[in-house]
């Protein structure tokens, strides 16, 4: 049996600590948490979205995913809107500043990962990318 320092979810928990280091600081100077910037990265590339997709979509618990909504709306990084299709469900979208504030953050972000890859040769971290993609699916694929 494996001991608790080298099982898997104790390295994995220590890799994503390995690779918040390089955003930690630049999302505080922001202004952002990291559950808020996934939030703001997540309706950056798909706006507009339900609660529960984002919750889903960001990895964060629901009742997490209200307080997160709600900071942001106080800031004026959201909006919540009322969908124009089905009145009962509510919309996340950003606003004109949450838009320019990740387009100054996506340079950042991207520089950082340029700076974690630089240990990696082009081929281990393609190697890295498939094999947690093939996790995610074998455990996706376990809990149906």
């Amino acid at each position: 049996m494996m001991d608790f320092e080298h099982s898997l979810p104790m390295l994995l928990l220590r890799a994503r600590e390995a690779c918040m280091t390089n955003f930690r600081p630049i999302l505080s100077d922001h202004g952002l948490t990291e559950q808020q910037w996934r939030v703001v990265r997540a309706l950056a590339e798909h706006n507009g979205l339900e609660s529960k997709e984002l919750a889903e979509r960001t990895l964060i618990l629901k009742p997490s995913m209200t307080g997160i909504i709600d900071r942001l709306e106080r800031d004026g990084l959201v909006l919540r809107k009322k969908d124009k299709g089905d009145g009962r469900k509510t919309c996340i979208w950003l606003t004109r500043k949450a838009s320019r504030l990740y387009e100054r953050i996506m340079p950042l972000v991207e520089a950082g990962y340029n700076d974690m890859q630089i240990g990696f040769t082009d081929k281990k971290w393609d190697v890295l990318y498939e094999s947690l993609f093939h996790l995610i699916q074998l455990n996706s694929n376990s809990q149906k």
